[in-house]
């Protein structure tokens, strides 16, 4: 059974593994899904320096490429999101 994720926790100091995979996640749609700069990202994420949000990217598609169960999770968030946005 996963453990919930709070918005607060995607903003948080937090290195829980399960917490910052998360927060990955969530940069990398919030890059892929939107116009905002990396700047922009990474201050909506806690203030984190645009160079952690393309570590956070490179991570997600380095994993999208080597682990299908990831690949399959992150493939259905994208069609949840896509679902109730357009």
């Amino acid at each position: 059974c996963a453990l919930p994720i709070y918005p607060d926790d995607l903003i948080g100091d937090s290195r829980k593994n399960n917490v910052s995979t998360a927060r990955q996640i969530a940069m990398y749609f919030t890059k892929d899904l939107t116009k905002a700069s990396l700047k922009n990202i990474g201050i909506f994420f806690g203030g984190r320096d645009h160079s952690t949000v393309i570590h956070a990217c490179q991570t997600v598609n380095d994993l999208i490429e080597t682990d299908k169960k990831f690949r399959h999770d992150v493939e259905e968030i994208e069609k949840r999101i896509k679902i109730n946005t357009f």
